[in-house]
């Protein structure tokens, strides 16, 4: 098939490779996964917000996004997961965590799969404040990050317009100390299931889509505060580091490669 587009975030798409969002990590790994051809294309969210989203025709689109060789897009990264497994029948299932191909996997066993991986990514893999901690927790990294990037990206990205009133000001203002503990009591649950299931995966005894969705966290901390990204995910538990060592060296050390690169 022809090579896909993928448009993944960064701050300045000429200087960096430092892909911080957690979302757009959930695609890339999937197209990975189901060994498609891609192109990465950098972008900010000044660019999905404008030129991305008149040319799409599409004005809410957000990232992660890919467009198909038409020039059809498509966005939303559990949306994207489940267009790949139809797409790519013969590649190994997303969903199933058993290394078989979406063709010859059980039907009730992809439905239950598919369920497992999306409460995961609504639940621990959920960006809202009101429960979850990442967006939180490397805020001021971020923020730095956006602040190094294109003319007006970070006005935008601090925008009372994205952040809601004094929306930047709160963020600095939060206990860096209780995110970090809250952070690390979020991901207790993956410990357990990690050590229930001695060397298997999230999805499975293959990682799938519930893994990717947990280790687009672990990237965004790793690519924005290395040290807070070794206390909360590596230091934790040898099970949680044996998981995001797997997976940071899968298909070729794709992510390793990216972490190397920005360190």
């Amino acid at each position: 098939m022809a090579t896909i587009k993928f448009y993944d975030l960064t701050a300045d798409p000429t200087k960096s490779t430092r892909f911080f969002s957690p979302n757009t990590w959930k695609t890339r790994m999937a197209l990975l996964h189901k060994q498609v051809k891609f192109e990465t294309v950098p972008v900010t969210l000044l660019d999905i917000r404008g030129p991305i989203a008149k040319r799409s025709g599409l004005p809410n689109i957000q990232a992660p996004a890919i467009e198909l060789p038409d020039g059809t897009f498509l966005y939303d990264s559990f949306r994207i997961s489940e267009w790949l497994e139809t797409a790519y029948p013969d590649a190994p299932s997303l969903f199933t965590g058993d290394g078989q191909s979406t063709r010859q996997a059980n039907p009730a066993h992809l439905t239950t799969g598919k369920a497992y991986a999306r409460l995961v990514d609504l639940g621990l893999g959920s960006s809202s404040p009101e429960w979850a901690v990442w967006f939180e927790l490397c805020f001021p990294e971020v923020c730095k990050f956006h602040q190094e990037g294109v003319p007006g990206l970070y006005e935008y990205f601090i925008s009372d317009q994205r952040l809601g009133p004094s929306g930047r000001e709160k963020l600095f203002a939060l206990d860096r100390v209780e995110l970090i503990r809250r952070a690390k009591l979020t991901v207790t649950p993956l410990i357990q299931i990690l050590r229930e299931r001695p060397g298997e995966y999230l999805q499975g005894k293959f990682p799938g889509q519930a893994d990717y969705v947990l280790f687009g966290r672990y990237a965004y901390c790793r690519l924005l505060n290395k040290e807070i990204a070794k206390e909360v995910w590596d230091d934790q538990a040898p099970e949680l580091a044996s998981w995001v060592q797997k997976l940071s060296q899968a298909f070729n050390g794709h992510a390793q490669k990216i972490f190397d690169e920005n360190d």
